[in-house]
């Protein structure tokens, strides 16, 4: 797979905040299981492609910042709105 640019925070709280719908103000950092399930079914859908996740990341992603992480490297990029040090 080609690598792509995954998404940013800012468009991943968007899209949980359209989820829930609430603010992207009131979005929280944890991610509960049905946000998760609809995030993966958002990027499948996005990147046209089958996030093929392991158990352990699936339990990895918790947080946005956590969710970030996994994703960027399913989608072979790096997340890029975040200092290297919040990885």
């Amino acid at each position: 797979m080609t690598a792509q640019a995954p998404p940013t925070r800012d468009e991943l709280v968007e899209l949980l905040a359209s989820y829930g719908d609430r603010p992207p103000g009131e979005v929280p950092d944890r991610v509960d299981s049905l946000e998760l399930a609809w995030i993966i079914h958002s990027m499948e859908e996005r990147y046209d492609v089958e996030l093929d996740l392991d158990d352990a990341e699936l339990a990895r992603m918790v947080t946005l910042d956590s969710v970030l992480d996994v994703l960027a490297t399913a989608l072979g990029g790096e997340p890029h709105d975040r200092p290297a040090a919040h990885r």
